[in-house]
């Protein structure tokens, strides 16, 4: 499976998948539902909401919960044999998107070294999601 990781504007503008693909999309709880642009690969997108933050945090931040993650996880696996491409984009694709993108890559045992190397994945996003993967993939 092949993972790619965009920004907010980069959704809106549309996707290069050369395959069939899946979007999980993820903004801030004040930012307004992101225009996924809608194109012949996409099979579904999955809606989240949460804020770029790790533990602990201050009340008006809402973190990622692990029912988030295994939605992720379940939503990943529905999909699993109809798309060859997992889209993840957040606000601005540096953090919570390469972190969901690392983690699934990780599960599915591939390498995830190149979403720590090009970004700074939130650690705690990947660490939920992680734990929530364990054992699904094989």
């Amino acid at each position: 499976m092949e993972f790619m990781v965009t920004d907010r504007e980069g959704i809106k503008n549309g996707v290069l998948a050369h395959s069939a693909y899946i979007v999980i999309s993820i903004r801030d709880p004040d930012s307004p539902r992101p225009r996924v642009k809608k194109q012949s690969g996409l099979r579904d997108v999955l809606y989240l909401v949460f804020n770029d933050a790790e533990p602990p945090t201050t009340a008006s931040m809402v973190l990622m919960t692990p029912e988030q993650a295994q939605q992720i996880v379940d939503f990943v696996e529905r999909h699993q044999r109809d798309v060859e491409t997992v889209v993840v984009h957040c606000e601005a694709g540096m953090s919570r998107s390469p972190a969901v993108a690392a983690a699934l890559c990780k599960s599915m045992g591939g390498d995830d070294r190149q979403f720590w190397q090009s970004f700074t994945p939130n650690v705690y996003v990947y660490k939920l999601v992680c734990e929530a993967a364990k054992g699904t993939f094989k």
